[in-house]
């Protein structure tokens, strides 16, 4: 009985001891099993002042304290085995095992807000129009409007935001694809567009091939050259997922996986000067030789995570050279990369779910105003000026070349002119544009400043 009392004491301390030796102390340390950073000291810098110290060092020390992540997982496949339930901040189950993301909603339609968004879709496929360069608008699906019918019971689904935005895009006659509906009719026909649970927040390969196809055969009716895929173009095959991504709750389901068989060339590196968002600063340039040699177009692509992870090589086969700009607020910046890229045709890519303020700012929607194309405008009052050397600054970073013209006036619209003409956005010290270094550079190409105001141009060269 003693060497009983003797054994448990030692498991006690040991239970204490074990994961107080392994605290973990690292900053900035992040965990796998829930997404997210770690309390930070509740007496470093970083620490949330707000909160009294008490409270700090509690969250501290739950976040940080040994084999904390074990302890998680083993808590996760318990309820799992025992109850069948989704311990997991990421993830919840819904009917016959399948797996959706944590947090499926049916909230209100926000129609201030979409009337916001979609007006924003208006000016950019104006501005495209403008310039002869068709604009489309894939729409893509969360895994709960395609499989509803698997949703837990008490989850009262419904669509009405994504309702009120079809019914806004049709009113605004703004192009788009549905890609709600096309892979619903899929996944009604029995094509798993989207997997029974591993990445339950994106379609897979499956999905993405026939929602990319859905918005070629769009953009197929402005550019006959567009080439569409086929799945002989690809090894298709399937892979076993162990886990869910983000985090250790195993899963081993086979999903399917598509690898594209022609090398695409990545000349991503020779734009690293790139304005980009600094949360979704995701960026890629494709060239593809042999659409080129075929005449295919150019496209530049503002897209989130379901092309970023799942649709990038559909693109990459189809398009002579395939520009990608992790969408979101970037996206609401369409003239700085729309003049440093001069893409055939600009695709607007996005999630309905993403469709909120943390993605595309309202207030910045809201104020959107683009440049009319310089050569479309009749020039009746003009004044002829000297580049005010002084006031313009130049940065190279490889193919790209910043034009900055400071300046405290304020205009409706100003261009920098070089081979081609390039609208200048509003900074915090005057206007600023990207351009292509190699057009920047060439030889006897001058530079020319137009500014509008009032009905007057300035044109200083």
């Amino acid at each position: 009985m003693k060497g009983v009392k003797v054994f448990t004491l030692i498991v006690f301390f040991a239970m204490i001891a074990v994961p107080l030796a392994l605290f973990n102390f690292k900053p900035d340390a992040v965990s796998d099993v829930d997404n997210r950073k770690l309390a930070p000291s509740p007496f470093s810098a970083s620490a949330d002042n707000s909160k009294r110290w008490t409270v700090r060092t509690e969250e501290f020390v739950n976040d940080r304290i040994g084999l904390r992540n074990q302890m998680l997982q083993g808590y996760c496949m318990i309820n799992d085995l025992a109850f069948h339930k989704m311990a997991h901040p990421s993830y919840s189950y819904g009917k016959n095992s399948y797996v959706f993301g944590a947090g499926v909603t049916t909230e209100p339609a926000n129609t201030e807000y979409i009337t916001a968004f979609t007006d924003a879709l208006l000016q950019m496929q104006a501005y495209c129009k403008l310039r002869n360069v068709p604009f489309v608008v894939m729409l893509d699906p969360s895994k709960a409007s395609v499989m509803t019918d698997k949703l837990p019971s008490s989850v009262n689904y419904n669509t009405e935001s994504t309702d009120v935005l079809i019914a806004e895009l049709d009113k605004k006659k703004i192009n788009y694809v549905n890609n709600i509906e096309e892979l619903t009719k899929l996944y009604k026909s029995g094509t798993q567009v989207f997997n029974k649970k591993y990445d339950a927040n994106h379609w897979n390969y499956t999905g993405a091939f026939y929602g990319t196809q859905n918005c070629l055969k769009n953009l197929q009716k402005s550019l006959p050259k567009i080439h569409l895929n086929t799945e002989s173009e690809f090894n298709v095959t399937q892979k076993t997922q162990k886990y869910l991504p983000l985090s250790r709750f195993p899963v081993n389901e086979s999903v399917p996986d598509y690898e594209l068989k022609d090398t695409i060339t990545d000349i991503t590196d020779k734009y690293k000067g790139l304005k980009i968002d600094e949360e979704y600063n995701a960026f890629k340039y494709f060239v593809n030789d042999k659409r080129k040699a075929e005449g295919c177009p150019r496209a530049l692509v503002f897209q989130g995570s379901y092309m970023n992870i799942y649709g990038d090589k559909f693109f990459k086969n189809s398009f002579s050279e395939y520009i990608m700009v992790h969408g979101y607020q970037n996206s609401l910046d369409l003239p700085y990369y729309f003049g440093m890229f001069k893409p055939d045709c600009v695709v607007f890519e996005v999630a309905e779910y993403t469709i909120k303020d943390a993605y595309y700012s309202q207030s910045k929607m809201t104020g959107l105003k683009f440049n009319r194309p310089l050569s479309s405008l009749k020039k009746v009052s003009v004044s002829q000026k000297s580049l005010p050397y002084d006031s313009i600054d130049i940065k190279k970073s490889g193919e790209i070349t910043t034009v900055e013209f400071k300046t405290e006036e304020k205009y409706e619209q100003v261009w920098v002119t070089f081979e081609g003409d390039y609208d200048m956005v509003k900074t915090a010290t005057g206007y600023a544009a990207a351009v292509p270094t190699s057009e920047k550079d060439k030889d006897n190409v001058k530079m020319t400043i137009t500014t509008l105001k009032d009905a007057h141009f300035d044109v200083y060269s």
